[in-house]
């Protein structure tokens, strides 16, 4: 009788942290993961805003296709949004969009994904502050 192992209890006891760890930290890693792909998209937006304006300012004339920017940002055409979910408008979305645009709004170019321009990609706060604060 001078086997060494696992008692059943032990490893019940042990699949059990395991599974309580796990469903602490898949959806943490999965909001890590939407934060990041808005950011990305954010970051992504805003230079594109830079670059047509720069190609407006050199050309006097706004860019129609994303292509124009090549001068203005290396490798446009390996540009590309990310895959997964993003906020969009402080709610989690799943991006449909494989490309990014320009679209003209009186007379005004931007760069947009699913229509949508860099200032609809955020994350609503949930902070108690805010609330605190318009009650005083």
């Amino acid at each position: 009788m001078n086997q060494r192992g696992f008692a059943t209890l032990e490893v019940i006891l042990m699949i059990t942290v395991l599974g309580i760890l796990s469903a602490v930290a898949i959806p943490r890693f999965t909001s890590v993961t939407t934060s990041a792909n808005t950011a990305k998209v954010q970051a992504d937006l805003s230079a594109l805003d830079t670059a047509i304006s720069l190609y407006q300012m050199d050309n006097g004339s706004p860019p129609t296709e994303l292509n124009q920017l090549g001068n203005y940002i290396q490798g446009i055409d390996k540009l590309k949004p990310p895959k997964g979910k993003v906020y969009r408008e402080g709610t989690e979305e799943d991006i449909t969009a494989t490309s990014y645009e320009i679209t003209s709004n009186n007379n005004n170019p931007r760069a947009t994904l699913d229509s949508k321009t860099s200032e609809d990609f955020y994350k609503n706060s949930t902070s108690t502050s805010s609330t605190n604060s318009s009650t005083s």
